[in-house]
């Protein structure tokens, strides 16, 4: 009898130690809070992005998104948390346009296109080219006319090498032959303030960045580097730098990614989960107040376009000559 009681606890032991090393299935999945890595530090745009889908996720997936930031390394830090992370479908990461560039220059852990999932695009927005308003340019053409016979004269700000406020400009200066000078900025917030001094004569960035300025006729946008105009009151008349002649494309998005090798049911169930919270109109409200048009992309869409703009940027930073100047410093 002692024997057939032994025997029955030792297989009720195995089964339970066989169980936990099963993969989690849908059915039970999420019993537990998702950890969402932020790979910035706390009340930048990408961390607004991430507090911003969290507020709703419980309503939509049974659990809550709990915000974990883990800055450095221009954001690699946070995305190798989520590469590695065991594929369980309770780490995940807000992803933007940052992981194509990181995957190019070569100091980078992983190639994070294909070492991760795309799980949903939340948005995205064109940078823009402006100039302060005491520039003498009203349009992109006068300053590249100028520029053609001043090499070098106009002064551009930039927040990092290879970064989209460095490569937006430099891809103007590939298309049109111009030579311009970056000036090197710790961050946007003094990047700005030189434009509005008169110190540097222009810079790409965010225009929501430039929302009170533009209104205040403190700067102008000569270009916005997007396939087609922005539809706000405040800057509805900003022309493209295609309508210049000029084909630049260059674009902030951020989204949603995970580790690679998760259940294909508990990523389903996950994706879906993220695209009902994408695409809640109260989420899409407070996106675009982020300064982010609301475009969501689902997770096959999503994950191709981050092949594509990873062939797209691997060429523009080759051309401009980005990427030797970034592996140049390296060495």
């Amino acid at each position: 009898m002692v024997r057939l009681r032994f025997a029955a606890q030792l297989s009720v032991a195995v089964a339970s130690f066989l169980l936990v090393g099963l993969p989690v299935q849908a059915g039970d999945y999420p019993d537990k809070p998702i950890k969402v890595v932020v790979p910035y530090s706390p009340g930048g745009s990408t961390d607004a992005v991430g507090r911003t889908i969290a507020r709703v996720a419980e309503k939509y997936l049974g659990q809550p998104f709990v915000i974990e930031n883990k800055p450095g390394a221009g954001g690699m830090l946070g995305l190798n948390a989520v590469v590695e992370a065991k594929p369980d479908g309770y780490t995940i990461g807000i992803t933007n346009s940052g992981l194509v560039t990181q995957s190019l220059y070569g100091n980078n852990k992983h190639d994070y296109p294909t070492a991760l999932d795309a799980l949903g695009q939340v948005g995205e927005i064109p940078f823009v080219f402006a100039v302060g308003a005491g520039a003498p340019w009203n349009t992109l053409k006068e300053l590249v006319d100028f520029a053609k016979v001043n090499p070098k004269k106009i002064k551009y700000g930039i927040t990092g090498v290879g970064n989209t406020a460095h490569i937006g400009p430099k891809y103007l200066e590939l298309e049109t032959k111009i030579e311009m000078a970056p000036v090197n900025f710790d961050g946007g917030a003094p990047m700005l303030a030189a434009l509005l001094g008169g110190h540097i004569d222009a810079a790409a960035n965010n225009p929501v960045d430039l929302r009170e300025h533009l209104k205040a006729k403190r700067v102008r946008v000569l270009a916005i580097f997007g396939k087609e105009r922005l539809d706000y009151d405040w800057i509805k008349d900003a022309p493209t730098a295609r309508e210049a002649g000029y084909d630049i494309v260059m674009t902030l998005w951020q989204g949603v990614g995970g580790p690679k090798g998760m259940p294909a049911d508990v990523k389903s169930k996950l994706a879906e989960g993220i695209g009902k919270i994408l695409q809640d109109p109260e989420t899409q409200k407070a996106i675009e107040n982020l300064g982010l048009k609301p475009i969501y992309l689902d997770a096959d869409a999503f994950a191709q376009k981050w092949l594509s703009e990873q062939n797209r940027m691997r060429r523009v930073v080759t051309e401009t000559g980005i990427l030797a100047q970034i592996k140049s410093q390296v060495k």
